[in-house]
């Protein structure tokens, strides 16, 4: 008797222990778990943590002037500028110059990409006359979307305001340039380029507006496909 109860007692133990194992998971599982949230999770601050790579355009007077960053304001908004060797700089007569030539005072068009701290890390400064900048609908920041066959026609969604659109006119006297200066032709422009434009309104059909200036804000440089040579 004594024995049948022994076996129950040992019989009854193995089941509760094997149910328990079954029902655990094991230390491999719970790794793999804690593997994948902390992959996500360093995903998701990656990308919280990454640049704009979307081209950006900021206009203002310059208040301050140090060696790796410029200061300018713009309806009592200050805005940083960071600089580097790769900055192109233009001045009014929309020639090449020199940082030490950028002075307190100045308006300024700068064209480049945010950085992490929300400035702006700047490709080309162009230094403009203020009074293009007395109309805040002067200067868009876009990009074209439609290119007419039949007429000297653009049409161009700001960044900003993507709800919106400009019909810009365009002539031979309307200069178009690249991100570092060097003058471009119309067929260079393309839809889904993003470009800045400097227009003004046309006086004689409502919603359409004439381009003083456009610069694409794609690379100078383009890396051109290496040809196969064949034995």
């Amino acid at each position: 008797m004594l024995f049948i109860v022994f076996l129950f007692i040992i019989f009854n133990f193995s089941v509760h222990q094997t149910l328990a194992v079954t029902a655990t998971p094991s230390a491999e599982t719970t790794q793999d778990i804690v593997d994948l949230v902390q992959q996500k999770v360093k995903e998701k601050l990656n990308l919280i943590n990454t640049p704009s790579t979307q081209p950006k355009a900021f206009i203002g007077n310059i208040t301050q002037i140090d060696q790796t960053q410029i200061t300018t304001t713009f309806q009592n908004k200050a805005q940083t500028i960071s600089i580097g060797e790769s900055t192109v700089y233009i001045d009014i007569k929309k020639l090449k110059t020199k940082f030490t030539n950028l002075k307190v005072g100045q308006t300024i068009l700068s064209m480049g990409y945010l950085n992490e701290s929300n400035g702006l890390d700047a490709k080309r400064i162009v230094i403009i006359d203020p009074k293009s900048t007395e109309n805040t609908n002067q200067i868009v920041t876009g990009q074209i979307v439609d290119i007419s066959k039949s007429s000297p026609i653009i049409v161009i969604i700001p960044l900003k305001d993507k709800n919106n659109q400009y019909q810009i006119k365009t002539d031979s006297k309307t200069e178009i340039t690249n991100l570092s200066g060097k003058k471009v032709t119309s067929d260079s422009l393309s839809s889904g380029k993003k470009v800045v434009v400097i227009i003004q309104p046309d006086p004689k059909i409502a919603k359409t507006f004439y381009a003083t200036k456009i610069i694409s804000l794609e690379s100078a440089t383009s890396v051109s496909p290496t040809p196969t040579v064949k034995p």
